[in-house]
């Protein structure tokens, strides 16, 4: 994202609306930030039957999975984000092989968005996140790293989140080039973390809290787990499926592109909660993230490319 739109991230009433009132660059401004702040909140030969894998799974109430349950699922997951009728672009979510990083084994969680090119004023944005995150004694995912390469631009590790534990730091490098340090909260995480962490949870009926560190600050993401069961339809799935509902609100943080309130986000009643939908409230309706394809380890089928 190129540096002149840095300076409008902080305040999403002032860039929404200049979208609706202002001019085209304002229109293209938005569109590209709504797309990122979605993607903040969730990454063959023979055709799989993901709605017949998911069904089957749900045959019966599940336990809350643990992380390791999600990591030897193997999942693939790709999402489609819209606002209003526009489509925004694609996220794909996957986990890659583990890591050495600072003398310990972690884990990889990787996400890649891309836009639509083809909407007017947009123009073509691709973006990856990467974290690198180990399970701790409670059994929560903690990152020890995350970074953003600015794909289109050509600009790797563009941000930066390293998590020192021995000195209790959070060093960061912001698009700006900026640089800082900040004090560790525990479970930290640079807000990647979310897509693993909602799922230990979902359906559960708790209250969590989780820490981000995210634009130079520490903030936190509020979530209500609720027991609310409701039948929805997925492009992923043949069939309906039965998902737990999870409310949210941010706290003390304007997250990434202005991004702040409150959030829905449904997932299966599965053994894994899978990740179905997320909406991002705005200040003129809302942001969804939906799935739309997803792979479990069983397929055949290999992780496009490009």
């Amino acid at each position: 994202m190129s540096r002149h739109l840095n300076n409008l991230q902080r305040n999403m009433n002032y860039w929404i609306r200049g979208a609706s009132f202002s001019g085209l660059m304002d229109v293209r401004q938005a569109f590209i930030r709504l797309f990122l702040l979605a993607v903040f909140l969730f990454g063959y030969t023979k055709e799989v039957d993901a709605s017949a894998f998911l069904l089957e799974q749900s045959v019966v109430e599940s336990e809350q999975p643990s992380v390791s349950d999600i990591l030897g699922a193997g999942e693939w997951f790709r999402y489609e984000v819209s606002y209003g009728f526009f489509t925004l672009g694609w996220v794909e979510v996957n986990f890659l092989p583990d890591t050495l990083y600072n003398g310990r084994v972690h884990h990889h969680l990787f996400t890649r968005m891309i836009s639509n090119e083809r909407l007017p004023l947009i123009g073509y944005e691709r973006d990856e996140f990467h974290t690198l995150f180990y399970v701790n004694e409670e059994g929560l995912p903690v990152s020890s790293l995350f970074w953003k390469d600015n794909i289109d631009e050509d600009e790797l590790d563009e941000i930066v989140y390293r998590f020192d534990r021995e000195s209790g730091q959070v060093q960061y490098k912001e698009e700006d080039e900026s640089t800082g340090e900040l004090l560790i909260v525990e479970p930290a995480t640079a807000g990647h973390i979310v897509f693993v962490y909602s799922r230990l949870f979902a359906g559960g009926g708790a209250n969590t809290q989780l820490p981000v560190y995210v634009s130079k600050k520490l903030g936190f993401l509020d979530f209500d787990h609720s027991t609310t069961s409701e039948v929805r339809s997925y492009e992923a799935f043949e069939d309906s499926v039965a998902t737990y509902k999870t409310t949210g609100r941010t706290i003390d943080m304007v997250g990434p592109f202005g991004f702040s309130g409150r959030f829905d986000a449904y997932f299966a009643q599965d053994e894994l909660r899978i990740p179905l939908e997320a909406r991002v409230k705005m200040f003129l309706g809302s942001a969804v993230v939906k799935l739309i394809e997803y792979r479990p380890k069983s397929s055949t089928q290999s992780r496009p490319k490009g």
